[in-house]
């Protein structure tokens, strides 16, 4: 057996990247404006959209104008109207490896056009909208790190119920939201929504450790 050693030094850089093109703080290469966009997680279209391209990757999908502050791109596309749909795989698509293995998945979805996939090292016990509210109504937990996007209910809903559901306790377990949703309006949402902290993605091992250190079993009045 050979090993071959290699360093995520260069992806992590490029998420970084990534992540500051987003957040408005570094120049895209192409932004692509006056775009309808199809979503795959709503299935709506969403109108006036701007796309942020940066080493050949989406960096963020908003409503136009919203970085006016942002450097100048190189390059600027007007889509003029027309629909675009970013991506043939929900970003949001959790597959569980009792359903299919991650090769098999991989083949099938390439054969349909799909041209990135990313499958996680590792598996995490994952309590999903619906059924994270029945759990929480269930028993308590130390820490809830809660996803904004969902299916069937969205994390700010899920909050919402979860919050009523600990009235009656005297007390509340401390609820992170984990998204990509990083804009000012966006975290003072999940804020409103009863969450007690922010960790806008790409998130590093480093920040996700310092969150759970910080809140976990710090359950509050509520």
């Amino acid at each position: 057996m050979t090993l071959t050693r290699f360093s995520v030094a260069p992806l992590y850089a490029s998420t970084q990247h990534l992540a500051a093109v987003a957040g408005g703080r570094a120049a895209a290469d192409v932004v692509i404006t006056g775009a309808r966009v199809l979503s795959t997680y709503s299935e709506r279209i969403a109108t006036d959209r701007e796309i942020w391209l940066a080493n050949g990757r989406i960096a963020a999908v908003m409503p136009a104008g919203a970085h006016m502050r942002a450097p100048v791109p190189r390059a600027i596309f007007d889509a003029r109207g027309g629909i675009i749909a970013p991506g043939l795989v929900d970003p949001h698509t959790h597959i569980e490896s009792s359903m299919v293995t991650a090769c098999a998945y991989a083949e099938a979805a390439l054969l349909n056009g799909t041209t990135t996939i990313f499958c996680d090292s590792h598996e995490i016990g994952n309590v999903m909208d619906v059924a994270g509210v029945e759990a929480m109504r269930q028993g308590q937990y130390d820490l809830v790190l809660m996803d904004v996007q969902m299916p069937v209910m969205d994390g700010l809903t899920a909050t919402r119920e979860i919050r009523a559901l600990e009235g009656a306790r005297g007390a509340s377990t401390p609820i992170i939201a984990m998204t990509a949703n990083v804009l000012p309006e966006q975290v003072a949402n999940c804020l409103a929504a009863g969450m007690d902290d922010h960790l806008g993605k790409p998130i590093s091992p480093g920040k996700l450790l310092e969150a759970v250190a910080r809140w976990a079993g710090r359950s509050h009045a509520a």
